[in-house]
């Protein structure tokens, strides 16, 4: 890798002796520099706090040959001698000597020695791929680097990331310290897989798992299907708007779980704690972020332990206003349980596609019969894990746990968050039509009239009041839920905020994000008339000011009833004679009848209520084996009634399981599915993309909907 700079004052730059490149300190953000040299006019001015702030901890020299007493921040004084300018050199490299973290360190110095190998992987460094055009092209696409860091395990001097020795060990301690975990664990195929080693490592068939409906399908996989623990279910929350909320507070109540556990493991409704593992949200897709001291202190003594499901989150412990949130910050006692985190890296934090961890915290019931011991949750983790590890996607995971250490890590989520409020701000002054999701008046004055600082660090600002009508969310109780200052989202009309009801017009947010995709911005998630934009640190203002300017013109198109052709061309081309002449507000208002006709915001609702749970025919393990055996038949869902699910089924995103493998095809979630099915004939070009349910077209065009069922 290449030397880092140094930042000098401009008076400096071409006064320093130094062989590496000196750059002026308005043209770097000092995450390319391994030293700044100040002069005393500099010093004097507003450098020092802001390198303070940056967190990065770099040397600070002052350039004067009368240094009697040197200003907080500055590590000493320099002059143009060669013995100072190899005090600078010294300072610097062992600067770049501690900025890297453990993994990524050996890894890069193993590459630089340029081994040659005869081991796996088969293309060689790349040497393979160069030996076709298309492989040439493939190679010089991604670069070297990439192509030589993706080796085989057989050389043990970058340790084992399945029995974890070596500096892999070493990086999953640095991430523990840095999470607040007892242990860390990477994973490099996902929270699915993460979710996977911890309830496999923890529940067995006839356990009882307290389960959040509105967990990831992964949890399903593991919790249900695989170890085949018995599930209690927690109602969960959806608005109006189609956003996905919380867990109801009478969930929490004792009393009212012990009875749920009465009717299906009537045995154990009566022991002190009956729940092996409780499988919870932290935050949902949508940004209903929970209080984890709030869940700990209601069942934590009924569990075992609790697994925090973070993959949507995993940033709390580093924003102030969301500390209360973290599970990994909790000072946590004998009776309390055992805790497990997992995170989801690729997805807010710095981690490819695929990087996940899992955090465990459990010190404190160590001894005890309930505990889990490393050796028994890495058997799980090594059922999950590839014995031949990509190395690069380990690498990021490093690096994540080294960007977040110490104040670095927290400045920048502070910036995330200010940035964040500002493009809140922004919209609620140029957008009429769109809203943010926050509520409207902070004690009887408009949200956005605050300053971003005061927003930033006040909870109130992002609390759902349950006597407040804006956020259409039911059964929570005060200070329970957050929303996540990280998520932007926004809602569409459609839905009269105070009532719940459907309005006479309606803009579905699906057509909000074609029209954002047609313009090269990517959201995260649209559904009914809800839209999520993901904020990480990465944003810049002129990112946010570039999405807010679209968001400002999409209006336009509504208020001016552009032609479609002109607003979504891509959907027009694909289906030119079903949009022939359409214009945007004739496209929406269909869209928003269909909703209107459907009820499909009730649907949703209902759908994940305790009254409108499918019924169970038997457990997901029994009818996932029955399915494996061949004993399922493709059934049209207009024909499911009364069926039993031989899959799980669900439109993604969220990733939330509406019906289970075992439970009855009927009621609301049968319902939901036939709307999706008559929305995607009547409205080509906006089909959801569905898991375990089937489309196929007949010759009349029409597309159906099936689903694998099992015989009574």
């Amino acid at each position: 890798m290449n030397a880092l700079n140094i930042a000098a004052s401009s008076d400096l730059l071409t006064r320093l002796v130094t062989s590496r490149t000196v750059v002026a300190l308005d043209d770097t953000d000092f995450t390319d520099v391994a030293a700044v040299v100040l002069t005393p006019a500099d010093a004097r001015g507003a450098i020092l706090a802001l390198l303070a702030r940056s967190g990065f901890d770099l040397p600070v020299f002052l350039f004067t040959d009368q240094a009697n007493t040197l200003p907080e921040g500055v590590l000493a004084a320099l002059s143009d001698t060669e013995q100072d300018a190899a005090r600078l050199e010294a300072a610097a490299s062992d600067y770049e000597a501690r900025l890297l973290p453990p993994f990524f360190s050996t890894l890069s110095k193993y590459v630089a020695m340029g081994n040659s190998t005869f081991a796996c992987p088969g293309h060689q460094h790349g040497a393979f791929f160069k030996k076709h055009p298309a492989g040439r092209q493939f190679f010089e696409f991604f670069g070297e680097n990439l192509f030589r860091a993706d080796m085989c395990n057989a050389d043990v001097r970058l340790g084992d990331l399945l029995i974890h020795e070596g500096s892999a060990k070493q990086a999953q301690k640095n991430a523990a310290r840095v999470f607040n975990a007892d242990k860390t664990y990477f994973v490099l195929n996902g929270t699915s897989a993460a979710n996977k080693v911890v309830t496999n490592a923890l529940l067995t068939p006839g356990d009882l798992v307290l389960f959040d409906r509105n967990n990831h399908k992964s949890n399903h996989h593991g919790a249900l299907i695989q170890a085949g623990a018995t599930p209690v279910y927690l109602e969960t929350a959806r608005n109006p708007f189609g956003f996905i909320g919380g867990i109801d507070a009478h969930c929490f109540n004792e009393d009212y779980l012990r009875r749920q556990i009465a009717s299906v493991a009537p045995e154990r409704a009566a022991q002190p704690r009956p729940f092996r593992l409780a499988v919870i949200q932290l935050g949902t897709y949508d940004g209903t972020v929970y209080s984890a001291r709030q869940v700990v202190d209601t069942i934590g003594h009924l569990c075992d332990y609790i697994l925090f499901d973070s993959a949507w989150v995993g940033y709390e412990q580093f924003i102030p206003l969301m500390a209360d949130c973290s599970p990994l910050l909790l000072d946590l006692k004998p009776e309390d349980p055992g805790i497990f985190v997992t995170q989801s890296v690729h997805k807010q934090q710095a981690g490819f596609s695929q990087t996940s961890q899992i955090h465990k915290k459990d010190n404190h019931i160590r001894g005890q019969a309930r505990f889990c011991l490393h050796k028994r949750l890495n058997n799980a983790f090594m059922l999950h894990a590839s014995t031949s590890p990509f190395y690069p996607l380990f690498a990021a995971l490093d690096i994540n746990a080294r960007i977040h250490d110490g104040e670095g890590g927290r400045r920048l989520w502070q910036e995330c968050v200010a940035l964040g409020i500002e493009a809140r701000k922004a919209i609620f002054a140029h957008c009429r039509l769109l809203r943010p999701f926050v509520p409207p008046r902070v004690e009887g004055r408009p949200w956005q009239d605050y300053p971003t600082r005061q927003v930033a660090g006040d909870r109130r600002f992002f609390s759902f009041d349950p006597a407040d009508n804006w956020h259409g969310f039911e059964g929570y109780e005060k200070d329970e839920y957050l929303v996540d200052p990280c998520k932007l989202l926004l809602t569409t009309p459609g839905i009269d905020a105070q009532t719940g009801q459907y309005t006479e017009f309606g803009v579905p947010a699906a057509i909000l994000a074609h029209y954002l995709r047609e313009n090269g911005v990517i959201p995260e998630k649209a559904d009914l008339n809800s839209i999520l934009f993901l904020l990480t640190p990465a944003e810049s203002p002129e990112k946010m000011a570039h999405l807010v300017a679209l968001l400002v013109r999409f209006e336009q198109h509504i208020e001016q009833d552009t032609p479609l052709a002109e607003v979504l061309p891509s959907v027009v081309s694909q289906h030119p004679l079903r949009y022939q002449g359409y214009t945007l507000r004739r496209l929406c208002q269909e869209m928003h009848a269909l909703y209107v006709r459907c009820d499909i915001k009730a649907l949703q609702k209902a759908m994940f209520r305790q009254s409108g749970l499918p019924a169970v025919a038997q457990s997901a393990q029994q009818a996932h084996i029955r399915y494996i055996r061949g004993e399922a038949e493709l059934v049209r869902l207009s024909e499911a009634r009364g069926r039993i699910a031989a899959e799980g089924a669900l439109p993604y995103p969220p990733g939330v399981l509406c019906v289970v493998p075992g439970e009855v095809w009927d009621g609301a979630a049968l319902r939901y599915f036939l709307a999706l099915e008559e929305g995607i004939n009547l409205l080509p070009g906006f089909s959801p993309e569905l898991q375990g349910v089937y489309s196929e077209t007949g010759a009349d065009g029409r597309t159906r909907l099936y689903g694998y069922m099992l015989p009574g």
